[in-house]
């Protein structure tokens, strides 16, 4: 009988602090679903990073409700949890213990390298940077290795948190002795997306934002407000299609190349009006997202489902999670086995018990 080589593993996630949007479903949802059945997917919803920059008591009541928000979106997208496993980080207690492991394996200046910590600093307004957010990507990169996964999809903005994964790994490897493979990052092809604002990429804190969550109200008030160009002020000037906001959309979500090729050669021609560009967006859109909405309803009103997919989810990556601690342990000399222990009449008959 012939033997199957195992899938590579892969981990990426979400920070719980809103639903995704569009953006989210361009920059790596999308990316998810392509991967899912040549990789064994884990996919973290990451509640412990929501405390670097959002500590608060009303931030973290909050993230129960993020929490499965988030596994509903998956769900509705299309990621299958017989095929990925689907968890919770705050629920695999040797994160922790892991974390504490890496922080003694780099200094205070290597983190400072990394451009991303002072624009979520920046982003989150804080004016001086926390413990806990200087070592953001330290428990990144315990997500990544804690499950052992070898792939880490992202864009080029987060290629240096996986650098320093690989780091951390080999420099693990280097002193105790080869424990984790090194991490590869897999650089998603496809493009960032813009937000309705059309000046910066789409973001739950610019409010800028399309959800996946959003009824069709509330698609058609927002892509009705977006922005496209301009330097076009009447129907009858000639627009410029580049860069524009509403074409970008139409690029990502419009199946009908003809209907879109045509709108960019009518809007370069000054014969089409962005009210009509925009209305034929809002329907391509509605059409992506209905199934999703329809798949969005179905889990609200099974929340156990849910639920069960979580708790599955939270039990094998426990598994996982064990088995790495067990080897770190093993190899760092940490590991507290019986017989090592002193017996117990003993101990406590050496400090006077």
């Amino acid at each position: 009988m012939t033997q199957q080589t195992p899938k590579p593993r892969l981990l990426t996630g979400d920070r719980p602090t809103g639903r995704l949007h569009l953006g989210h479903y361009v920059g790596s949802l999308a990316n998810r679903l392509s991967h899912q059945d040549s990789f064994e997917s884990y996919f973290i919803i990451a509640d412990l990073h929501t405390l670097t920059t959002k500590p608060e008591p009303n931030y973290i009541k909050d993230l129960p409700f993020y929490i499965r928000e988030i596994a509903i979106d998956y769900l509705a997208v299309g990621i299958d949890p017989n095929k990925s496993t689907i968890y919770v980080q705050s629920a695999i207690p040797e994160t922790f213990q892991l974390n504490l492991i890496f922080e003694m394996l780099v200094s205070v200046s290597r983190l400072q390298r990394i451009p991303t910590l002072k624009e979520m600093a920046r982003d989150a307004h804080i004016s001086s940077m926390p413990f806990g957010l200087l070592g953001y990507p330290v428990l990144q990169a315990v997500d990544i290795l804690l499950p052992r996964a070898q792939v880490v999809p992202v864009g080029k903005d987060n290629q240096s948190h996986v650098e320093l994964a690989r780091e951390l790994a080999a420099r693990f490897n280097h002193i105790y002795g080869q424990t984790f493979d090194e991490p590869q990052d897999l650089l998603s092809d496809l493009p960032m997306l813009v937000g309705t604002d059309g000046k910066n990429k789409m973001s739950k804190s610019l409010h800028n934002a399309i959800y996946l969550a959003d009824d069709a109200a509330t698609l058609s008030e927002k892509v009705m407000g977006m922005y496209t160009d301009p330097t076009r002020l009447r129907a009858t000037d000639p627009g410029h299609v580049d860069g524009n906001p509403v074409f970008i959309y139409h690029d990502a979500f419009n199946p009908n190349l003809q209907e879109v090729a045509e709108l960019k050669q009518r809007y370069t021609a000054g014969k089409v009006s962005d009210v009509e560009v925009k209305q034929k967006l809002i329907f391509a859109l509605n059409n992506f997202l209905d199934p999703i909405r329809e798949r969005r309803d179905y889990y609200h009103n099974h929340p156990m489902q849910v639920q069960d997919v979580l708790n599955h989810g939270i039990k094998v990556m426990q598994r996982e999670a064990k088995q790495t601690m067990e080897i770190v342990r093993d190899r760092t000399g940490l590991s507290y086995s019986a017989d090592l222990a002193m017996d117990k009449a003993d101990l406590f008959g050496q400090y006077g018990g």
